[in-house]
C-alpha cells in the first residue's frame, strides 16, 4: 500500500468541485482518490509508456543477431542448464 506524504492544493470551480463530489459518493471513492486516479491516468502512465516506447525503439535499433525461435530457445535452455 502506497504512504502518502505530499500534499498538493487545487482550487476548484463550484461546479467541478460539486461534480466531483457527486461521482466521490456515487463510485464510493473520497475525492483524494478520484483525484490522485486522474492524475495517475493522465499524465503519469502517459510518461511511463513513453519512456516504455523509447526503450522499445533503442531496442530495435540494436543490429542485435537473432535466430529462428527453436533455435534461440534452445540457446536459452543451453545457458538455464549449464553451470
Amino acid at each position: 500500500m502506497a504512504i502518502y506524504t505530499k500534499r498538493v492544493q487545487a482550487v476548484l470551480t463550484e461546479e467541478q468541485y460539486a461534480e466531483l463530489a457527486e461521482l466521490a459518493q456515487s463510485t464510493g471513492k473520497p475525492i483524494s482518490v478520484l483525484v490522485r486516479e486522474a492524475v495517475e491516468a493522465t499524465y503519469l502512465e502517459r510518461r511511463t509508456r513513453q519512456r516504455r516506447m523509447a526503450a522499445l525503439d533503442e531496442l530495435l535499433s540494436l543490429d542485435a543477431p537473432v535466430g529462428e525461435w527453436p533455435e534461440m530457445e534452445q540457446e536459452i535452455v543451453n545457458g538455464a542448464t549449464s553451470s
